[in-house]
């Protein structure tokens, strides 16, 4: 009997520590390989029309971040300068992930106006949106790793990966922009 509570505690620590030594190993390479990209979701927003954009910039009718958005991304921050990742920034222009960006990584963020997030039904749109996405993380791939601060639905259009709340999703660039995905870091 003890045995097999020796056997269940064994395989319940291997399960999770499988996580971390992944994510460890997704840090390592972030750290010294090239061509990486992290897609990242914004941080928890107040809720509102998702679709809502002020072009000013002044984030009228937009969905913000909460405080405990505010307080996710400075977390997502202090996981990449505590493993001394500096990445080159892309972002929405939407305040809720331009935020998070500056938040997390400081205020040399790269912004573009098709990156919004799309309405799913959308498709020139949706289009436009990958072609814009793709042709700007190929243009500043190299050794210094890309973070692509966006939205879940376009970030699931262009990895087809569903991503949830404190989860990165780690990949590789080919030439053209398109994602082979590594795997999931989880920053709680």
């Amino acid at each position: 009997m003890a045995r097999a509570g020796l056997r269940a505690a064994a395989l319940l620590l291997g399960a999770l520590a499988g996580p971390v030594l992944a994510d460890e190993s997704l840090w390592k390479q972030l750290a010294s390989e090239s061509d990486l990209v992290v897609l990242m979701r914004h941080t928890r927003p107040s809720g509102g029309n998702p679709l809502a954009w002020d072009e000013s910039g002044n984030c009228k009718g937009e969905s913000m971040l909460t405080a405990e958005g505010t307080a996710h991304a400075k977390r997502i921050g202090e996981a990449f300068a505590a493993r001394g990742v500096r990445p080159r920034v892309i972002s929405s222009p939407m305040c809720r992930c331009r935020d998070t960006a500056r938040i997390a990584f400081g205020a040399d963020v790269l912004t573009d106006a098709n990156l919004r997030e799309v309405a799913s039904a959308d498709s020139s749109r949706t289009r436009v949106f990958e072609k814009t996405a793709q042709s700007l993380m190929a243009s500043r791939r190299g050794p210094t790793p890309i973070a692509f601060v966006n939205h879940r639905p376009n970030i699931d259009w262009l990895t087809m990966e569903l991503l949830d709340e404190g989860e990165l999703l780690v990949g590789r660039l080919d030439a053209g922009g398109r994602i082979d995905v590594l795997g999931k870091l989880r920053i709680p």
